[in-house]
C-alpha cells in the first residue's frame, strides 16, 4: 500500500518525536507519546518505537522505568536539538503535531486530577475514595462502601468517565433549597393561589362581558 504523509525519514521521525516533546511539561508514556507524534501517515508504529529506543540511547530522550510502565522525557540535548531543526517539518506537520500534544496533554491533566483508592475498613468493609483535585486539594471528593472489588472498579470507572458531570449534580443537590414551609406558610400560600385563580376568573368575565 503507497504511504501517504510528509514524513518517512528516520531522522525526520525523530525531529517530529522531540519537537512534540518540547511542548511537554511532564513524563508520558510510550503510547501517548505515539498518540502525539503520529499525526503523519507517513511512518508506522514500529518505526516510531524503533525511533524513540534510538533517542534514548544517543541521550535525547530519558527513559525512567517505573512499576508496570516506562516514562519518557526530553533532555537539554533533545530540547536543542528540536529547536535547530524544528523548519526541517514541514508546516502542517507541526501544526497537527501542536494540537495533538494540547490534545493528549489536557488528557493527562484531568487523569492525574481524578484520585480513586480502594480500602478496607476497620470493620471489615471495603470502600471506595473518589475525588477530584487541585494540585492537592480536593475540590470534590467522597467515600462509598462496596460490595466488592468488582463494584468498586465500576465505581472507578465511571467515575473517572463523569467526574465532572457527578460534580455539576452534587452541587445542584446541595445548593436546592429544601426547605419545608410551615403550618402558617402553607396556608397563606394556598390563599395566594386562590386569590390567583379568582382574580383570573373575574377578568375572564369582564372580557366576555365586554365582547358580548
Amino acid at each position: 500500500m503507497r504511504r501517504v504523509g510528509y514524513i518517512r525519514e528516520k531522522n525526520d521521525i525523530k525531529f517530529l518525536i522531540l519537537y512534540v516533546m518540547t511542548h511537554l511539561s511532564e513524563p508520558v508514556t510510550l503510547s501517548s507519546l505515539a498518540d502525539m507524534s503520529m499525526v503523519d501517515g507517513g511512518f508506522d508504529y514500529f518505526e516510531f518505537a524503533d525511533a524513540v529506543a534510538e533517542l534514548v540511547s544517543s541521550g535525547h530522550i530519558r527513559m525512567e522505568e517505573l512499576p508496570g510502565e516506562c516514562m519518557y522525557t526530553i533532555t537539554f540535548k533533545g530540547r536543542t536539538t528540536a529547536e535547530v531543526f524544528e523548519k526541517e517539518l514541514p508546516t502542517p506537520v507541526r501544526e497537527a503535531a501542536k494540537r495533538s500534544a494540547a490534545r493528549v496533554t489536557r488528557a493527562l491533566s484531568r487523569d492525574a486530577a481524578i484520585k480513586t483508592e480502594i480500602v478496607t475498613r476497620s470493620d471489615g468493609t471495603r470502600g471506595v475514595r473518589l475525588a477530584f483535585m487541585d494540585d492537592d486539594v480536593p475540590v470534590f471528593g467522597f467515600e462509598m462502601m462496596v460490595l466488592d472489588d468488582e463494584q468498586a472498579g465500576l465505581y472507578i470507572r465511571n467515575f473517572r468517565s463523569h467526574a465532572e458531570e457527578m460534580y455539576t449534580e452534587f452541587l445542584k443537590v446541595l445548593l436546592d433549597d429544601y426547605e419545608e414551609p410551615d403550618e402558617f406558610m402553607k396556608a397563606l400560600m394556598a390563599r395566594q393561589a386562590q386569590r390567583a385563580e379568582e382574580v383570573a376568573m373575574l377578568e375572564t368575565n369582564a372580557l366576555s362581558e365586554a365582547q358580548a
